[in-house]
């Protein structure tokens, strides 16, 4: 059996300050794709009224930075955790980040 050490003060407060860093993070993510979904929604209508094909490429393009924002964003602020967690394989954990920025692409 294990025994935990108490949190210092300071230690507490940084723990409580990148939670609301990684709060805001994330507020931010979501927020970004909700814009892209509203984009997304407009670029169907465009496709609907016969907009030209490059004004909904150029739509589209903007979309996927979003998304890929978006999802950068979530794995950052989540990668600590990440690593921390699988810390004991880290060649797993290595190769299940390269696949998740891999997939963005």
């Amino acid at each position: 059996m294990s025994v935990r050490k108490k949190a210092s003060p300071a230690s507490l407060a940084r723990r409580s300050t990148q939670r609301a860093s990684d709060d805001a993070a994330v507020s931010a993510a979501r927020n970004r794709l909700r814009r892209a979904a509203g984009q997304l929604t407009a670029v169907i209508r465009m496709i609907d009224e016969g907009k030209s094909c490059d004004q909904v490429v150029t739509q589209l393009a903007a979309v996927n930075k979003a998304v890929n924002a978006a999802a950068f964003t979530i794995i950052a602020t989540n990668l600590e955790k990440c690593l921390t967690s699988r810390a004991r394989d880290n060649k797993q954990t290595a190769e299940q980040l390269q696949k998740l920025f891999l997939t963005l692409n």
